[in-house]
């Protein structure tokens, strides 16, 4: 029982460090390149962001990834970034569906990445390796 828990923890281990290093880029890219940002606001969430703001998510973003990565305040890191994560996910779907004009690809690789984090967060409780709380 002991070996089966101790591979739970290090495959929760390693699904943790792998969707921050997923989410890595994104979270860069608020800070390289705010104008995209803004766009990509503007675009999929009818939000018109100012430079400014590219800045301001890009902080809170990084603080939320950095604290789901250590595993730090479990229920609130790992579930803020399944729900914004999941917000993305649900307005991008029209970029998923193949017999659409939109589609494309490279953005269904956010439903897997849901998933894991979906479980990640169900079992956030066995998730203790190289974790803060």
């Amino acid at each position: 029982m002991a070996k089966s828990k101790n591979k739970t923890g290090v495959a929760l281990l390693v699904l943790r460090l792998s969707m921050a290093l997923f989410l890595l880029p994104w979270v860069m890219e608020k800070f390289t390149k705010p104008e995209q940002t803004a766009k990509i606001f503007s675009h999929f969430y009818h939000i018109d962001l100012p430079i400014i703001g590219s800045y301001v998510v890009g902080v809170v973003w990084a603080l939320l990834l950095l604290a789901f990565t250590v595993g730090f305040k479990k229920r609130v890191s790992y579930g803020l970034v399944m729900l914004f994560h999941g917000l993305s996910t649900f307005f991008t779907i029209p970029k998923m569906l193949p017999f659409l004009s939109t589609y494309n690809h490279l953005f269904v690789a956010a439903i897997p990445v849901l998933g894991g984090l979906i479980a990640l967060y169900i079992l956030r409780e066995d998730d203790r390796i190289w974790s803060l709380s």
